[in-house]
């Protein structure tokens, strides 16, 4: 079918953001700079929703069609000659960014989420909720909720209450979904084999550096790009079909800080993960130590990373202001994300001392200057999150995105599970 399309007009050195809000479609859209008289001027452009496997015009009041997601494949942006400029647009979630140093004629194609509604067909308690802060709809809940995110991404799904990581290592669970539909998981149990941060307490490691982003994406010489032909990264011991399906780019924002330590917030926690609101933490000198106070700017992109501290709080207490208080252990030991919630060899009462029930996340502590090293943050069996020595032999459970091509069937319970049909995605790339 061929589109008779309006074109949004962008001129010179430009970036327009386009963001779901209450202004209105008509005042912040429709935009173009006049550089000589330096004023805005009202002017058309070309939006399509999918609709029964049709891109049809969008003629909705808000700014971005809830529920949907922009085709990157297909939306574009041409010059006055209908020239391709290319990285022109930029999409997150809600947001689109576009940015050009010429006169460009913009092109938006949109898919609608239709795994979000196939979650929330499925979520019988309203567990599934949006974050304030972000673009991530997340599961949140105790462990006896009937919390339905359960996922099969293989042949080895232990479907019973008796499972442990040697019966259930292709079973997940869905931590959320974000506005470009892509669903956000975590093992439901941890890998048999635990890894160190690092084993010099001295050395400040960072996230790609470390022990354990090796063990999960291989390791690279000379680099901390990941290396997914390494036949000891756990990576490479996934089927193919998972594979094809999760999000190998993922850009993992990692940093130092020790304010997590003071903020009981999810949504406070995930500013500073996010790289919006300062990191508090303290960096070594040659005199003692210095407190640093700076955003979260450093990223790596590689399919597979760990929890942050803010999945785990939003995971059973959202906005509550003291949820994340380790004085309030209840909250998160009954959490559904906790690892002794997940398997039945429960670290904390039995003689397991692979990870004595502490399990890493992706998040640094940084200098500690009363023990004179560095340290990484870990959940603790009690539920408590807090700084431990990177030396430590703890759990690791991958987390991964995947990809927004998928289709879900199933009930997301756990003997019942979401599964995905892999042979519908490969039909629909012929």
């Amino acid at each position: 079918m061929r589109l008779n399309s309006k074109k949004i007009l962008i001129t010179f050195l430009l970036v327009v953001e386009l963001i779901m809000g209450s202004l209105t479609y008509q005042s912040f859209l429709h935009k173009e700079i006049n550089k000589e008289e330096n004023k805005v001027e009202k002017k058309q452009f070309a939006m399509f929703i999918k609709e029964d496997n049709e891109y049809v015009e969008y003629k909705g009041d808000s700014l971005f069609p809830e529920g949907y997601y922009v085709n990157n494949n297909l939306s574009k942006c041409v010059d006055e000659n209908d020239n391709l400029i290319e990285n022109a647009i930029n999409s997150m979630g809600n947001r689109i960014t576009i940015t050009s140093s010429k006169t460009v004629y913009c092109t938006l194609y949109f898919d609608k989420n239709i795994n979000l509604e196939y979650l929330r067909s499925k979520d019988t308690i309203n567990a599934l909720s949006k974050n304030i802060v972000g673009d991530m709809y997340r599961y949140q809940g105790i462990y006896t909720d009937d919390i339905r995110n359960y996922i099969c991404l293989g042949d080895n799904c232990c479907k019973t209450e008796e499972c442990n990581a040697d019966t259930n290592d292709d079973m997940y669970r869905i931590i959320g979904i974000n506005e470009n539909g892509e669903l956000k998981v975590i093992k439901k149990t941890a890998l048999t084999e635990s890894v160190k941060w690092w084993s010099d307490l001295q050395i400040d490691i960072n996230w790609p550096q470390s022990l354990i982003y090796q063990k999960l994406n291989g390791k690279s010489e000379n680099s901390t790009e990941p290396n997914l032909n390494d036949t000891n990264s756990y990576y490479y011991s996934l089927n193919e079909n998972l594979k094809s399906i999760i999000v190998n780019n993922h850009s993992w924002l990692y940093g130092d800080s020790y304010t997590f330590s003071e903020v009981y917030n999810g949504d406070k926690v995930y500013e500073i993960e996010s790289g919006n609101n300062e990191a508090v933490y303290n960096k070594k000198t040659e005199e003692e130590s210095e407190i640093v106070r700076e955003k979260w700017s450093d990223r790596i992109e590689a399919p597979l990373g760990l929890m942050y501290i803010s999945d785990y709080m939003y995971a059973y207490k959202t906005n509550e202001e003291d949820a994340g208080n380790p004085e309030n252990k209840e909250y998160a030991i009954n959490g559904w994300i906790h690892l002794n919630n997940n398997e039945i060899t429960h670290p904390s009462l039995t003689a397991n001392k692979i990870y004595e029930g502490y399990e890493f996340t992706i998040g640094r502590f940084g200098f500690r200057p009363t023990r004179n090293n560095y340290g990484a943050w870990r959940i603790a069996a009690d539920g408590s999150s807090g700084h431990y020595n990177l030396d430590v032999q703890s759990a690791i459970r991958p987390v991964f995105y995947l990809s927004n091509k998928i289709e879900l069937n199933g009930e997301g319970t756990l003997s019942e599970p979401f599964e995905i049909d892999y042979a519908k995605i490969e039909a629909n790339k012929n």
